[in-house]
């Protein structure tokens, strides 16, 4: 037997030598009136159980230093996840793979660090945090254990960037929303995946150490069993497949059911956090602890959220700087603008095709063809936005912009729109509150999520169904004030200008 399992055992009989708390007023009583013959055996018995209660007591505080210790760990690793998942996201450059702005990375299946290409089913989009994708270092929990991670299909990333038809279902932007069902350890819904302005859009996983999953009789195996080559398993931690048991969630990863009841949902409620399923609100996830009536560990994995209102309103600004930046490069290109911006296409126009700018048109969505600003210049202004531009999404790179070209308008100055002679202010927006509002030349405003049952969007609609208070009205005279702020349940516009 090893010095430290002797040491445990050591440590585990001395409670049972020691006299329970509620009678140490009897044992010193009878330490006080012992005859003085036997008066020295009592002081050294008295002594024996102060430092058999001191050695108790530190202990006692070791482990619970070491375990606040590891809380601290599986926190800071979880917290570090969190911002690198939702920094790739908003800094997505697309390329000819085809991703999109909000995009995260698929999970980790073969314990490489690296994200797999695609991850079309739910039992892909469950695995490992891809650190060395998110140029990370290599995340561990309090326990030694790399973290695990699940992404809602609205947000995994995917071989093509352009949703099939502008503003619909399968596009991410400002109204797609997370799918994942995550309860707390009382079983009480946190993040409803029915619902899209409650789901989660990704979870991240801290496993804690090796448990008996409910309903099994072995611990969760960690090792390489199921490898086809279980010794480059062993000295790579990279596993062959889907049956290596070093890659599979179940080992790792957590389940409460019947008989443990939870305090809140049915009473047959199953969450099994190895697997899941979107939109639907009982095949998602749960937090830990939660033990059972004996107190033993049902479920110690440590949850955190990647929620909408964390993700999105930070991809919203990439794409409202992104437009502005597309604007700046057209009017300050001597050949194409000379200091000056193109027509807006205007609020009704059909954006299920290309946006085509409308002449005189001082507000509306950004347009993709700029024919008429050509047209009432005779040339002089270009019909082309700038190579690098993504708006008019004519390459693989940039058709990224479809998801977003319903929700994004853009407002000008009348001096600075199509004509001849020097641009300058006349009248010029305002953006409020800021303290440098006045003698804005342009202001690129995206929509935020669809807000209540007061606004339904679609081909028509009116720009009250996707601009609030200021920025739908534009303000007098028409289309120059604007107004930019913090979201709340009837504002969520973003708006960037110059």
């Amino acid at each position: 037997m090893s010095r430290h399992a002797r040491a445990g055992i050591s440590r585990n009989r001395t409670p049972s030598l020691l006299p329970q708390p509620s009678t140490w007023p009897l044992w010193l009583a009878r330490w006080r009136t012992v005859s003085p013959q036997r008066g020295s055996t009592a002081i050294a018995l008295l002594v024996a159980v102060v430092v058999a209660l001191s050695v108790l007591a530190i202990s006692v505080n070791s482990a619970a230093r070491a375990g606040v210790e590891r809380q601290r760990k599986t926190a800071l690793a979880l917290g570090a996840a969190h911002e690198a998942l939702i920094a790739y996201a908003v800094a997505v450059k697309p390329d000819t793979y085809a991703k999109r702005p909000g995009d995260l990375p698929c999970p980790d299946l073969d314990n490489d660090g690296d994200a797999e290409l695609t991850c079309s089913s739910a039992s892909q989009r469950i695995g490992r945090l891809p650190w060395k994708t998110l140029r990370m270092p290599d995340l561990r929990d309090g326990d030694g254990e790399r973290l695990w991670y699940a992404v809602s299909t609205h947000f995994k990333r995917t071989t093509v960037n352009q949703c099939p038809v502008a503003g619909g279902p399968n596009c991410l932007n400002s109204d797609t929303g997370g799918t994942l069902t995550v309860r707390d350890s009382g079983g009480a819904i946190l993040h409803d995946g029915t619902n899209a302005a409650s789901g989660a859009v990704a979870v991240i996983i801290a496993p804690g150490p090796i448990l008996t999953r409910l309903g099994q009789t072995r611990p969760q195996d960690r090792g390489c069993t199921g490898d086809a080559d279980v010794r480059n398993c062993e000295q790579t931690d990279r596993c062959s497949g889907a049956t290596t048991a070093r890659c599979n969630p179940v080992n790792y990863l957590d389940v409460v059911g019947p008989p443990v009841r939870l305090a809140s949902g049915p009473s047959n409620l199953r969450e099994d956090n190895a697997t899941f399923s979107d939109t639907t609100s009982d095949d998602g996830f749960v937090a830990g602890p939660i033990q059972d009536r004996n107190g033993s560990p049902i479920v110690n994995d440590t949850l955190l959220v990647v929620r909408y209102e964390e993700l999105m309103p930070l991809v919203e600004q990439r794409v409202a700087r992104e437009a502005l930046k597309c604007l700046d490069d057209y009017a300050s290109n001597p050949t194409s603008g000379h200091g000056r911006y193109p027509w807006a296409a205007r609020v009704s126009a059909d954006y299920t095709a290309q946006l085509a700018d409308a002449s005189g048109v001082l507000f509306g969505r950004l347009p993709q063809t700029l024919v008429a600003t050509g047209a009432d210049t005779s040339g002089a202004m270009s019909i082309a936005w700038p190579a690098a531009c993504a708006i008019a999404a004519d390459s693989d790179a940039n058709k990224w912009w479809n998801n977003w070209k319903n929700l994004v308008f853009y407002a000008l100055a009348p001096s600075y729109g199509p004509g001849s002679g020097m641009p300058g202010c006349g009248v010029c927006l305002t953006v409020s509150p800021s303290t440098t509002a006045q003698g804005k030349r342009v202001a690129v405003l995206v929509a935020g999520r669809q807000l209540g049952s007061w606004q339904r969007r679609g081909v028509g609609a009116t720009v009250t169904n996707y601009l609030e208070d200021a920025n739908a009205s534009g303000g007098s005279p028409g289309w120059t004030s604007f107004k930019r702020g913090a979201p709340s349940a009837t504002f969520n516009d973003v708006v960037v200008s110059r």
